[in-house]
C-alpha cells in the first residue's frame, strides 16, 4: 500500500479532512493523493502558489514574510496555516524551497522547507535535496506524505 493511500485511510478513519499549498513541488503533492481512488472524502483541496504574488495575493501570506523569503520556516509555516484557512481543513501540507539552483547565498541549492498543520501546532522541517530538478520535487512530496504521518501519529 503506498504511503498517500495509508495517510488517506488514517485521514478518513480520525474524520480529519486535507489540504495543501505547493510551490516547489509544483502539484505533485496533490497529484499523490488524487491517485488515490476515494481521495475526495478527505482531501479538500490544493493551491499551487509558485509565485510570491500569489503566496500574498492569493493564499494570503502576509508581505513581511514574503519579504523575508519565501524559501523559509517561516513561509512554509504560514503557507500551511493559510491552506487550513482558505479550504476549512483539519490539516495542512505546505511545499516551498529551492527544487536546484538557490538564488539565496545563504541557503545551498536544494533547500526545502516542508510544514505540516493542525488546528492545535505546526511542525516544519528543512531538507537539503540534491539530486535533479524532478527528482528533488519527487523527495520533497515523500517527506511532506512522512510528516503527515508523523502529525497523525501525534495527538491531533
Amino acid at each position: 500500500m503506498k504511503l498517500a493511500d495509508k495517510l488517506l485511510k488514517k485521514l478518513k478513519q480520525k474524520k480529519l479532512t486535507l489540504s495543501c499549498a505547493e510551490s516547489c513541488s509544483g502539484g505533485l503533492l496533490a497529484d499523490a493523493f488524487v491517485g488515490v481512488s476515494g481521495a475526495s472524502e478527505v482531501f479538500s483541496g490544493s493551491l499551487v502558489c509558485y509565485s510570491p504574488k500569489v503566496k500574498r495575493d492569493v493564499l494570503k501570506v502576509e508581505k513581511s514574510v514574503i519579504k523575508r523569503g519565501v524559501v523559509s520556516e517561516e513561509c512554509a509555516v504560514s503557507m500551511a496555516e493559510k491552506a487550513l484557512e482558505l479550504f476549512n481543513s483539519d490539516v495542512a501540507l505546505s511545499i516551498t524551497g529551492y527544487a536546484e539552483k538557490s538564488d539565496d547565498a545563504l541557503l545551498p541549492d536544494g533547500t526545502i522547507y516542508i510544514a505540516a498543520s493542525c488546528k492545535k501546532f505546526t511542525v516544519c522541517e528543512r531538507i537539503t535535496a540534491k539530486k535533479s530538478r524532478n527528482e528533488n520535487r519527487k523527495l520533497a512530496v515523500r517527506e511532506a506524505l512522512r510528516l503527515l504521518d508523523k502529525l497523525l501519529e501525534s495527538k491531533i
